[in-house]
């Protein structure tokens, strides 16, 4: 039922992109007037991905360029005849320096990701003393920086210091699945345990300490949490994505988590 990940090293794709976007010149200008450039990127792309799906192809934010995501992969810019790309993030030139450029698109996109969640999508970690904000994190169990995460959830030490943990800060961890091996991977297996578990949180707080669980099958939403990540962006675990639409994509302490937070409000 689950499909297996394909997960593209990013230096590979720049070189095997290069030659094949290369090749057979000729014979693509030749389709490229019965084709939408929608139509052509994808063509174009499935040559040099392996067949690695890829989110929908659409305009970006520079004029004349468009926007693919690379499940599992990067996000590429790409020329209307597909013969060009760009890897990386857009930015602005202001009198302030370079402004990270934010995607319309995608940000609408997690925005309606966010708000179609139900009640069993997330494993949630809730604040005591009542929730103030709220972090969705794409998660995997074999991810060093995702037990890093999740052990900072109450108040730890740091060289020696207490410090506040994410629900001492009022903020609620919501968890969704992203196991980095695939969706038909071990990872991904234990996820779906722990979302099946009469006891979730319990069940993936075990799992982060690294303690077996007892294997357990359902309707998970594991696979479908695993390829939406991808087409918002996500490319490494943990990701934090937040009601507003941003997506940071890594590990983020605490205090750091609430400073970005603030500064979105």
């Amino acid at each position: 039922m689950m499909v297996n990940a394909v997960r593209i090293s990013l230096a590979a794709l720049a070189f095997t992109a290069c030659a094949a976007l290369a090749q057979d010149n000729s014979a693509q200008t030749e389709s490229a007037a019965s084709q939408t450039p929608e139509q052509t990127i994808k063509a174009q792309l499935d040559k040099i991905t392996g067949g690695a799906p890829l989110g929908p192809v659409r305009p970006s934010v520079i004029d004349g360029l468009y926007s693919v995501q690379v499940i599992g992969g990067p996000s590429l810019m790409v020329t209307a005849d597909g013969q060009h790309a760009i890897m990386g993030d857009a930015y602005e030139v202001t009198a302030e320096g370079l402004v990270p450029v934010q995607d319309p698109y995608l940000i609408n996109s997690r925005k309606e990701f966010v708000s179609s969640l139900e009640e069993n999508d997330t494993i949630n970690f809730t604040p005591s003393d009542g929730t103030k904000h709220v972090a969705y994190v794409f998660t995997d169990v074999d991810c060093g920086y995702c037990r890093r995460l999740h052990s900072q959830m109450h108040e730890y030490r740091e060289r020696g210091e207490k410090m506040p943990g994410y629900n001492d800060l009022g903020i609620e961890i919501r968890y969704l699945a992203y196991p980095r091996a695939g969706a038909n991977s071990p990872s991904a297996a234990k996820l779906e345990s722990a979302w099946c578990a009469a006891e979730p949180a319990k069940a993936l707080d075990k799992l982060k300490n690294l303690e077996e669980i007892a294997p357990a099958s359902c309707d998970a939403p594991i696979e479908q949490q695993f390829l939406k990540g991808g087409e918002l962006g996500v490319t490494g675990t943990p990701s934090i994505l937040l009601p507003d639409g941003r997506l940071f994509v890594g590990y983020l302490p605490p205090e750091k988590l609430l400073q970005s937070i603030e500064q979105g409000e």
